[in-house]
């Protein structure tokens, strides 16, 4: 059985710094270094990676907060209406998910970014920061199961109990390596986003099954599931239409060369 630890690190301000908080900061950094790099091999001008990258961010965590709210714990929105402003307070990782593809789809239009080559880039940059992320829900035991005797069990204060940050931390190494491994080769645009979705939808589905019913504030349900099981149906049709999808390969071409302005002074001699 796995001990119960609170990786609290310090206090700054009065207000108490978390592993967690550190993790996701890293996996944000991380995460987008390395879609720099692979958008880059897949032709993309990195200063349009970073400008898809930030905004992405932005309205992923605003919309993360907002279904968190607003689909899981919506009695809180009564008690106290200005939660919704509080971005920290409760985080939805398929509400990111929503926020980051809105913000990308909006963008790369707006800006003509090629947006299958990007979203495969992505892929590759989520998967590390991905770890990152569970890695921090596993520190804070923030998605707590049912009760269990099971080995990997966390011993929460009130016993045993699954942590479903734990096992999807585990399941990302695995799926992080295998994405990985399977885009080293050239692959049709679109693929790598769509295998994500397909891999990871229907292991959350299940994940979900355990979530924990008997703690203070247990997540909502609608016809039986919670709102990320509704997502992941949603996620797996749309992993399934981009692995099915006729696309062309997606060579390996290095970044287009930069715009040089003529001096016009050179222009002159």
């Amino acid at each position: 059985m796995i001990p119960y630890i609170d990786f609290k690190l310090f206090e700054f301000a009065g207000l108490p710094i978390h592993m967690f908080g550190v993790l996701v900061a890293t996996g944000v950094i991380v995460g987008d270094r390395i879609t720099v790099r692979e958008g880059a091999k897949r032709g993309l001008d990195p200063r349009d990676i970073r400008y898809l990258n930030a905004r992405m961010v932005i309205g992923g965590f605003i919309m993360a907060h907002l279904v968190s709210v607003v689909f899981y714990f919506p009695e809180r929105i009564k008690e106290n209406p200005l939660v919704l402003l509080n971005l920290w307070s409760g985080l939805s990782s398929f509400g990111g998910f929503l926020g980051a593809a809105i913000t990308y789809l909006y963008l790369s239009r707006k800006e003509d970014i090629p947006s299958l080559p990007y979203a495969d880039a992505v892929a590759l940059g989520l998967s590390i920061g991905w770890i990152f992320g569970r890695l921090g829900c596993t520190t804070a035991h923030d998605h707590p199961g049912r009760h269990t005797d099971f080995f990997l069990a966390v011993k929460y204060p009130d016993g045993p109990r699954h942590d479903l940050g734990l096992y999807e931390l585990l399941f990302t190494i695995a799926l992080t390596v295998f994405l990985h491994r399977y885009a080293r080769k050239p692959r049709p645009a679109g693929r790598l986003i769509g295998l994500f979705a397909l891999l990871y939808a229907p292991v959350r589905f299940g994940l979900d099954f355990l979530r924990a019913t008997d703690v203070s504030r247990p997540d909502e349900r609608y016809a039986g599931l919670t709102p990320a099981q509704w997502a992941c149906l949603g996620a797996f049709a749309l992993g399934l239409w981009l692995i099915r999808r006729p696309s062309p390969l997606l060579e390996f071409s290095g970044p287009p060369p930069a715009t040089v302005t003529e001096d016009p002074q050179q222009a002159k001699a």
